[in-house]
């Protein structure tokens, strides 16, 4: 992957959020907990505070906007069956990685604090 094209996959805040949830949990994340994760964020509130309506529209961004981008890509593959997401093992993700290490939001700071209730 060039570089520009992996500051394309970086340049979504929820794609970002996504690949650093991926990397933290051990490489493997349900499609709902990713769905809850952005709703979150997006929301600024704790994953417990959502409601099902937030997680719902987060997951429609995610299945038809940011995951096909990153399965194009060879960044994730999906498992909808078991509805799961794992990173690949494609040598991209070197890559990708190193690019997201050049961003000043690298890892996404905000997503390690804690909203106030």
């Amino acid at each position: 992957m060039k570089q520009t094209e992996a500051f394309r996959v970086l340049a979504s805040a929820d794609r970002q959020l996504v690949l650093h949830t991926l990397v933290e949990r051990g490489r493997e994340v349900t499609v709902e907990e990713l769905s809850r994760q952005v709703a979150a964020r997006r929301h600024r509130l704790a994953p417990d505070q959502i409601d099902d309506q937030q997680v719902e529209r987060a997951r429609v961004r995610l299945v038809h906007t940011h995951f096909p981008h990153l399965v194009e890509r060879n960044v994730v593959e999906i498992d909808w069956s078991e509805r799961v997401v794992t990173l690949s093992d494609d040598e991209c993700l070197g890559e990708l990685f190193d690019a997201a290490e050049e961003l000043d939001g690298w890892p996404p700071t905000d997503l390690l604090e804690q909203p106030s209730s």
